[in-house]
């Protein structure tokens, strides 16, 4: 299980994109995002768990898990179909 929850943060990172209008007024934080998906990697449902307190962040992450489908497929000890996981998406210019 390690190994998918690795694929699927480095599927996030690469799908990333940190707004310009944020780079500008330098704004970091890290958004908690919570996504209900399919086995097969199709997302069902995504929302906020924890601002970063930059609306232009948080909106990028919503968009972000659904840039980045399909997600990686869940290993078969990972029960449940679908499955709600919440992860973490930082944003930051160093």
């Amino acid at each position: 299980m390690p190994n998918w929850q690795g694929q699927l943060l480095a599927r996030l990172q690469r799908y990333r994109r940190y707004p310009e209008s944020s780079r500008f007024r330098r704004e970091e934080g890290v958004v908690m995002v919570t996504f209900t998906m399919r086995r097969d990697g199709t997302v069902l449902d995504v929302r906020l768990a924890r601002s970063s307190g930059h609306s232009e962040l948080d909106a990028e992450t919503l968009q972000l898990i659904r840039r980045a489908e399909p997600l990686p497929s869940p290993p078969p000890e990972v029960p449940g179909d679908p499955i709600t996981l919440t992860a973490p998406v930082r944003f930051s210019l160093r």
